[in-house]
């Protein structure tokens, strides 16, 4: 198998810092056993490889594709230690490519006037700038990113870019090695799609799993899970090696298995995506969840604006996780249901367990604003403060509305007197309200608070 890459696409995608290389497979060419790939970033792949091997000390090859963090390996055997390992750069673009190529054959490639190839045998003894430096037969040729000829070398197997374990055997003979280890570069997020039924108060929720693999290399595995969930990283990087059961017994793919604190989703069939490409697959199966939307008018205590000056409400989407199974985290577009083609708002979540509560922002009220000012400030002869604040809802809709309005409070503070009773479960420092505004209407809430000076 022929991995070609032309001269001025080689040399123009190094300068850019863009991956120009991806290896082609076959069905089954290079595929590992199995790949877990991380939601925050990163992979952990598990295979099993056949090994002939001598007693005592020797080295072996193991090819990797990708970027591969080479302190993250465990290798697996009976009779068999690790006593060390060598790794070619991960640098996967390009320019790395190419120069851990250096010193081994490469093929020149170029098209007759015919339009058929013409090959010559050559070795690849350095580069100089945006040149390659070939030897052929007795001399060394200089190609640039206009010659004619490409540069193209065997792809798969020991490839350069793989591993020279050392080991130890206890025994000759054949014998299955596993190594488990981390790429960097490959990720997946959720990502869903909602459509909110007002009337029916009903979020209707689809997701799919957009697996983006940026690490250089194709992802290619014959079973494959996406992990969501927050593990420890060393250094800001990726998740330490787990191990993986070599089962061939298929899980279901609508139910997350969990896995120590995190969720585990077990794809259907091989995973296969290439290098740069971004692939999305279904994650589980729609659900239907009881929502509300809700308006919020929220200010600090010591906030206060012009007089007349009005702000917009804002829109949220309330609702609670009463599916069987966890949302990863992801963004969350939701649609009007009651009308056509129309976005309500799109937010992120995080990772969201089972019964959790969800709040969507939507964005802002077109029709709900309102206006807040202070009418009073004063201090006790017990060197008490006290200010009294007035604000004004006004609802320019043709249906009725209710606005949770938000009041954060300074510290130790209490409302001593208000026109519309507040929530008695409110958080710290903090004062709320349920105000029904009337379709094309206003509402006024005052109250007062007071606090020690």
């Amino acid at each position: 198998m022929i991995s070609k890459l032309s001269t001025p696409a080689l040399f123009t995608a190094a300068l850019l810092g863009a991956p120009a290389f991806a290896q082609s497979a076959g069905e089954d060419d290079g595929a590992v056993d199995a790949m877990a790939i991380y939601n925050r970033g990163a992979a952990v792949i598990q295979t099993t490889r056949d090994i002939n091997l001598d007693t005592g000390m020797q080295t072996v090859g193991w090819p990797i594709d990708g970027r591969l963090r080479a302190d993250t390996l465990w290798l697996e055997g009976d009779g068999v230690r690790l006593t060390g390992l060598s790794a070619r750069s991960s640098d996967d673009s390009g320019a790395g490519l190419l120069a851990a190529r250096v010193g081994q054959p490469v093929t020149l490639l170029r098209d007759d006037s015919a339009g058929q190839a013409q090959t010559r045998e050559a070795t690849l003894v350095g580069l100089s700038g945006d040149s390659a430096l070939v030897r052929v037969d007795d001399r060394i040729e200089r190609l640039t990113p206009n010659s004619l000829w490409r540069l193209a070398w065997p792809a798969g197997g020991d490839a350069p870019s793989g591993l020279q374990l050392d080991i130890e055997a206890d025994s000759a003979g054949s014998q299955p090695l596993t190594a488990t280890y981390q790429i960097d570069g490959p990720s997946w997020q959720a990502s869903y799609t909602g459509r909110f039924d007002a009337e029916a108060g009903e979020l209707s929720l689809q997701s799919l799993a957009v697996i983006d693999n940026s690490g250089g290399s194709d992802l290619n595995a014959k079973q494959a899970w996406l992990v969501a969930g927050d593990v420890s990283r060393a250094n800001g990087r990726g998740p330490q090696p787990m191990m993986m059961a070599r089962s061939e017994a298929k899980m279901s793919d609508s139910a997350p298995q969990a896995v120590g604190d995190t969720y585990r989703y077990t794809l259907d069939g091989p995973l296969k995506v290439a290098a740069g490409a971004t692939r999305a697959v279904s994650m589980m199966a729609p659900v239907t969840l009881d929502a509300e939307r809700r308006y919020r008018f929220e200010n600090s205590f010591y906030a206060l604006g012009r007089d007349g000056a009005r702000s917009h409400a804002a829109v949220q989407l309330h609702f609670e996780n009463s599916s069987d199974e966890p949302l990863p985290a992801g963004v969350v577009r939701v649609y009007d249901g009651n009308r056509k083609a129309t976005l309500m708002g799109e937010d992120s979540i995080a990772d969201t367990p089972k019964g959790a509560p969800v709040t969507l922002a939507m964005g802002s009220a077109f029709d709900i604003t309102g206006e807040r000012r202070m009418v009073e400030d004063s201090k006790t002869e017990n060197n008490q403060r006290k200010r009294s604040v007035e604000i004004t809802l006004h609802n320019a809709s043709e249906r009725d509305a209710t606005v949770d309005v938000v009041e954060h409070l300074p510290d130790a503070a209490d409302v001593v007197s208000s026109s519309i009773e507040p929530r008695d479960d409110s958080a710290a420092n903090t004062a709320t309200w349920e105000v029904d505004v009337p379709a094309n209407g206003k509402t006024t809430l005052s109250y007062s608070a007071s606090w020690p000076g």
